[in-house]
């Protein structure tokens, strides 16, 4: 699998607490490599697979969390849109439009995390990924909706 291999060292490193500025590189060459993807599928009208592509979406997504916690709100969103549109997984798919609700909403992604979001997968299939989410989204959905539809169908 693509960037398997980059992540097991990147993995690896981090629950060693390994060298900081050699996990920022070894991040920094897997998103290089994420993101090349993303723009060869988008320009061929293809989309990401899971689980074929799931570390280039995991990378996609951390770098979409690492934005949104830098207040990155144009960035983030694209990205977020990118992440929903791009990944060929209706699980995923909902899970990231939950995420972009966030940003809509401008809220730290770490208050969103703490007040959103079940840590916790119910699903081994998707545990590189947050897929569970507390009755409270409900309020987002709701608030958002018009917004996202419009903004996504652009």
């Amino acid at each position: 699998m693509f960037l398997e291999k980059e992540y097991k060292e990147f993995d690896k490193l981090m629950n060693t607490g390994g060298d900081e500025d050699r996990i920022n590189e070894l991040f920094g060459e897997i998103l290089e490599k994420a993101i090349a993807v993303l723009n060869e599928r988008s320009e061929n009208k293809e989309f990401l697979e899971y689980p074929e592509d799931m570390y280039v979406i995991r990378a996609l997504f951390e770098y979409f969390l690492e934005v949104w916690s830098e207040s990155e709100w144009k960035e983030a969103k694209d990205l977020g849109y990118d992440l929903v549109y791009m990944a060929n997984d209706e699980n995923l798919k909902e899970a990231f439009s939950m995420f972009v609700l966030g940003v809509l909403e401008k809220m730290p992604v770490e208050k969103f995390l703490d007040t959103y979001v079940m840590p916790e997968n119910e699903n081994d299939e998707y545990e590189m990924f947050f897929m569970n989410f507390k009755d409270e989204i409900d309020e987002l959905v709701i608030k958002h909706r018009d917004t996202f539809a419009k903004e996504f169908s652009e």
